[in-house]
């Protein structure tokens, strides 16, 4: 478990020459004059990047994995080739770990010195992710790209993984000078995740590293290095009959099928993001939703806030939330500069008590996090990456994509297996995809027929009020809110002169039309958060709008491929009598299916990355979630529970 997510800056310095060194491993990061060549001879043509990448077929993915991302020299050079020689409707997936990262002012600076690469290098150093422990997932649609980038050590970044790598970059600096890097826990992790033709090549001939290739299923050969380099490795993956069980089998989500055309259903922040990640990668989407306009449910309010409330521990949950918000932070910048529905203004979370603001001093004194994401204010805590969006708007503009057709008014009524993949009947028609995903919040009846999760429908209603409707001294007070303001509840700094702000969290209680009780809720809520004269607010003027959130019974989204309750409980039997039971055998999911709910109130930070992993788990590509935060999510986890205590 990590005591902190903040990463140590990498000792470097800048010479005469302008070219980065290590001062911690006394290495170059490249050399100034033959960079480039060195980076195609040892990577791209030893691996045979050019034919391959000519020879993909139709939205076929290629996976690259690398030691050491450094300045991102491999993988610009890398991503340079692929889109001069791959077909138009293939992609290309880099996956590289780096312990000690540059800065984004650091890597421009490194990059600079390549002109050639200048038209990769700005777009890379834009989505620059900020500086913290675990996995990065960057996306650049226009270029048929993922890069998925994890900070940290290089064993643990490859074993948080799932997927499979088809050419390996060993890249770092000299490992007589780096020999932590080459553990043997490395090369079992490059192992597991090769494949029958994964391809490797490295600058290096050292012992160390042969040694543990070719003790982990690769052919190992030398061949003339690059200039003065006598000799360099390159080879291939042979694979063993005998593979590694597993630790959780019931926990696969790896499935082959062919993608024919995806239904989505539901058009809220789950289905929009999940639909528009499979369309920006040029999967054609249907997005059924029961409602007459989109976002009509939790989705659909006028102001939304992206936070994320941080956990003071490092558990699964809390790196999917970390990594989720810093995704959704990159996702919302890049389409407000589409649309004006998103403003990064920071968020302050204040203390509702003295218990809370005792976890809060406990959280910035264990350092847990970098004080890029959280730092500490003289009123609480203060996000910086925070902000607010329009819901709705942000919504309806992932739909607007090409490769989206929407259908408004159309209720699932019926979903049903078939040779092709699954007939879906709504009250117009019954039609057939290869891939169906849920996104449908607390109505999940069609899938009953396989599985139940314990959800539940909480009630939110949130109240907004004109600005004018409030006292000259509190119109004042208002005008000052910049940030995000978060405790009981919140408010948003005003927009298009009307603040909004809330909400009630009501137990039991189904209602759906708009309470004056509860406007009376929002307005105790609000003036915790600052100093209004709420009794000269005349309730009539308060407006107001109800959605039921999808919570779940252990706080933490259901999101994934599932498999039919009975299969499961029939598979996996001897868990009954011992919870630490294994088995070999993996469990058998519903092929094409997958539900993405259970977002509750913090939909707007977890359904980006959700939507992005149901994506790719439908195309097969390395995942953009950790293995434990995988399992965490995964929809099968409530039975297995049910198992182990025996009540299935």
């Amino acid at each position: 478990m990590l005591t902190s997510y903040k990463l140590e800056p990498p000792a470097l310095n800048f010479g005469e020459d302008g070219v980065p060194r290590s001062s911690a491993f006394d290495d170059v990061y490249f050399d100034k004059d033959a960079g480039l060549d060195e980076t195609r001879y040892v990577f791209l043509e030893h691996n045979l990047l050019s034919e391959r990448f000519s020879s993909l077929s139709p939205h076929q993915r290629f996976t690259i994995a690398e030691t050491g991302f450094g300045t991102g020299l491999n993988f610009l050079c890398a991503w340079q080739l692929f889109l001069e020689q791959s077909p138009n409707d293939s992609w290309l997936h880099f996956v590289s770990v780096e312990k000690y990262p540059l800065s984004k002012d650091k890597l421009e600076q490194s990059l600079a010195m390549w002109p050639s690469l200048k038209q990769l290098a700005q777009p890379l150093v834009a989505k620059y992710p900020v500086l913290c422990h675990g996995l990065h997932t960057l996306f650049f649609p226009e270029q048929r790209t993922t890069l998925t980038l994890w900070f940290g050590e290089a064993s643990e970044g490859f074993k948080a993984l799932n997927g499979q790598v088809d050419a390996w970059f060993l890249d770092g600096f000299a490992p007589s000078k780096n020999p932590d890097m080459w553990s043997d826990e490395l090369f079992q992790n490059i192992q597991r995740l090769s494949i029958e033709g994964s391809t490797f090549a490295t600058f290096t001939a050292a012992g160390i590293v042969r040694r543990g290739l070719k003790s982990h299923g690769f052919d190992v050969q030398k061949v003339k290095g690059f200039g003065h380099k006598r000799e360099m490795m390159i080879g291939s993956f042979i694979p063993t009959e005998s593979e590694s069980s597993h630790e959780a089998p019931w926990f696969v989500v790896k499935q082959q099928k062919t993608i024919n055309k995806v239904l989505v259903v539901g058009s809220g922040i789950a289905g929009a993001t999940t639909a528009h990640a499979l369309a920006e990668k040029g999967i054609p989407v249907e997005v059924w939703e029961q409602g007459n306009n989109i976002a009509c449910g939790g989705s659909g309010n006028a102001q939304g806030m992206l936070y994320p409330k941080l956990s003071v521990s490092d558990t699964p949950l809390n790196r999917f939330y970390l990594t989720a918000y810093l995704y959704a932070n990159r996702f919302y910048n890049a389409i407000g500069d589409q649309t004006a529905a998103w403003q990064q203004c920071g968020l302050l979370q204040l203390p509702k008590n003295e218990n809370e603001q005792t976890k809060f001093s406990k959280m910035l004194a264990s350092q847990l996090y970098p004080d890029s994401i959280i730092r500490a204010h003289d009123q609480g805590l203060e996000l910086p990456l925070s902000g607010w969006l329009k819901p709705q708007s942000v919504c309806e503009h992932l739909l607007s994509h090409k490769n989206i057709q929407l259908s408004l008014s159309t209720q699932l009524l019926d979903l049903a297996p078939c040779e092709a993949g699954w007939q879906a009947t709504s009250q117009h028609s019954t039609e057939t995809y290869s891939h169906v995903v849920l996104c449908t919040a607390n109505e999940q009846a069609p899938l009953k027929t396989w599985q139940e999760w314990p959800t539940k429908p909480i009630r939110g209603q949130v109240t907004q009020l004109a600005i004018c409707d409030l006292t000259s001294k509190d119109q004042e007070t208002i005008k000052k809110v910049s940030q995000v303001l978060c405790a009981e509840g919140y408010l948003s700094p005003a927009l298009e002169g009307q603040i909004n702000f809330g909400a009630t969290y009501d137990l039991g209680d189904n209602r759906l039309d708009v309470l004056e009780q509860s406007h009376q809720d929002n307005l105790v809520k609000l003036q915790h958060l600052l100093p209004i004269d709420s009794e000269a607010i005349n309730l009539a003027n308060c407006k107001g709008r109800v959605a039921m959130r999808c919570t779940v019974a252990d706080y933490t989204p259901i999101v994934g491929p599932f498999s039919a309750q009975k299969a499961l409980v029939d598979r996996y039997a001897p868990l009954r009598q011992n919870a630490k039971w294994l088995s070999n055998e993996t469990g058998e999911l519903l092929t094409g299916l997958y539900i993405n709910v259970g977002h509750g109130s913090r939909g707007l930070v977890s359904a980006p990355l959700c939507g992005f992993y149901i994506s790719s788990l439908i195309l097969n590509e390395i995942t953009p979630l950790e293995q434990t935060v995988i399992e965490t999510l995964h929809p099968n986890r409530f039975t297995i529970r049910q198992l182990k205590r025996g009540e299935v």
